[in-house]
């Protein structure tokens, strides 16, 4: 079982003990759902920073500072979900589950905003979602 040090700083839909009481299959649906939702969030926030930087819009600018605060908070959910995962089955297994270690994954916000450039209106808030699919 993942040790409870992991810390979080953004509100999350679950604590840590819960996400320990989750199924394996649950856990990495979840993780990939959320960096599905962290791929889209990126390539929207790189549309605003270009729009921006045209004409410093104040609700383009809340838009920008709102999707900010929900990629930090599921960056946090992302990696406490694989630090209970790796916990679960083995820091040599995330692979397995198509998942990278912390320190492997190379798709940080910075550079998946620099390699997005187009929106896609179909990636929202998941925080807010509702209805269909898993939502942690």
């Amino acid at each position: 079982m993942a040790s409870s040090s992991f810390q979080t700083t953004h509100p999350q839909p679950f604590t840590l003990a819960e996400a320990q009481q989750l199924d394996v299959g649950v856990i990495v649906a979840e993780i990939t759902r959320l960096q599905n939702s962290l791929a889209h969030l990126a390539t929207s926030q790189a549309e605003l920073a270009s729009f921006l930087a045209e004409d410093d819009d104040p609700d383009l600018r809340a838009a920008y500072d709102e999707n900010a605060g929900v990629i930090a908070s599921q960056e946090e959910r992302v990696a406490m979900l694989r630090h209970v995962l790796e916990g679960k089955v083995g820091r040599e297994s995330l692979g397995h589950y198509g998942i990278a270690p912390a320190d492997e994954t190379t798709t940080t916000t910075a550079a998946a905003s620099a390699r997005a450039m187009v929106v896609d209106d179909t990636a929202a808030d998941d925080d807010d979602a509702a209805a269909a699919g898993l939502h942690l």
